[in-house]
């Protein structure tokens, strides 16, 4: 090959390279690498002795596994969280007591990924408010459980499974609401506190690790059709009371 040949061909090679490089670089710069974290929902209600349950969502290009957290609150509060990385996604927990009545507590999610940190905030309004009819939600709760055993045995839920009850209506009178939480499940139940034909009740099913619910049921009136169990088109989120 000529020596005008190697130099034309050196030249051409550096222009792709050079190109290339300039690509790249253009690339880095219009996709960031970026990390978000958004709460859902922003506020919510509950009272001394139940549990403020929110999600996180956690917007990242690529599964997180190496990863920091930190919860702040304007308040001395205990508080708890589980990390769903498939998702990804986060569950904060906060468990208010008498001494929080009439509070509005605020929490800060402050998530770190190696350079990247993202963080932000809700609130927790601690009502004085009580609930005392757990026996007749377990009652309605049980026979969504028997269905889902017979129909549903993919889920995993049956008699056996461990629930924890938290009241999740604080502030609400039309319509009573519950939340069931499992190792792998929340469970919604909620009741219409009217009389027959009126009365009925339904329930959500959300995986822990997702953001929303993906099975739902309903009972068309709770003292008259034998609690005939109709599965209907699950809610886009979840609920909590605000």
């Amino acid at each position: 090959m000529s020596d005008t040949k190697r130099l034309l061909a050196g030249v051409v090679l550096l222009i792709v390279i050079s190109s290339a490089f300039v690509a790249i670089l253009f690339y880095l710069d219009s996709n960031p690498v970026r990390l978000d974290v958004s709460f859902i929902p922003e506020n919510v209600n509950t009272s001394p002795g139940e549990i403020g349950w929110f999600l996180v969502e956690i917007d990242s290009p690529t599964v997180i596994t190496d990863y920091d957290v930190v919860i702040q609150t304007n308040a001395s509060i205990d508080t708890d969280y589980r990390y769903w990385f498939q998702t990804p996604l986060l569950e904060v927990f906060l468990y208010p007591n008498s001494s929080h009545i009439d509070m509005c507590i605020e929490v800060e999610v402050v998530f770190t990924w190696g350079e990247l940190v993202a963080h932000d905030s809700a609130f927790l309004h601690v009502l004085n408010w009580t609930f005392e009819g757990l026996t007749e939600v377990l009652e309605k709760q049980d026979v969504f459980i028997d269905y889902l055993k017979s129909t549903h045995p993919e889920f995993g839920i049956n008699e056996t499974t461990s629930w924890t009850p938290i009241h999740n209506g604080a502030g609400i009178l039309i319509v009573g609401h519950y939340l069931f939480k499992s190792a792998q499940w929340e469970m919604e139940l909620a009741w219409h506190v009217m009389i027959a034909p009126h009365d009925w009740v339904q329930v959500y099913l959300r995986p822990r690790g997702e953001i929303q619910p993906s099975w739902a049921g309903n009972i068309e009136s709770w003292s008259t059709d034998n609690q005939t169990i109709v599965e209907i088109d699950p809610p886009t989120e979840i609920y909590r009371p605000m």
